[in-house]
């Protein structure tokens, strides 16, 4: 059992939430693959999955929206989305929708950050990560 944590980021904000979204994971006893949108291999053994990226000019960066577009049916796998955002933030819904249109079973509302996560935020996505390991153990 693993959850999947992909992400893609310009200034390390949503970086920083991916890493405390695995700190939620590991925190259930769950294994954790952390995973750069550039280095991300698909989705084999995963049993939760979430990905994000920072928003640019109102969407999600390029690799993010290349994987969400080649991922084949989700099948339900429980999954969320994340991201840090300077200006408009629309990113973490727009991978939202696009999981729903893939079949996947939605376990939270998109995670928004505003610069760089306060201590506060990066607890609301190691809560995302506990609740995504839970969802690997029923």
């Amino acid at each position: 059992m693993t959850v999947i944590v992909v992400f893609e980021s310009t200034r390390g904000r949503t970086k920083a939430m991916a890493e405390a979204i695995c700190e939620g994971v590991k925190s259930k006893s769950v294994d954790c693959k952390l995973t750069s949108a550039s280095q991300f291999d698909g989705l084999d053994g995963a049993c939760a999955f979430a990905i994000g990226s920072s928003t640019r000019m109102k969407k999600p960066l390029p690799l993010v929206r290349r994987i969400l577009a080649e991922l084949d049916d989700l099948n339900g796998l429980p999954s969320a989305s994340f991201g840090s955002y300077g200006w408009s933030g629309e990113a973490p819904a727009i991978i939202t929708s696009l999981l729903e249109e893939k079949g996947a079973t939605i376990v939270s509302k998109p995670i928004r950050a505003k610069d760089f996560p306060t201590e506060e935020m990066l607890e609301k996505c190691r809560g995302l990560g506990s609740l995504l390991a839970d969802r690997c153990n029923q």
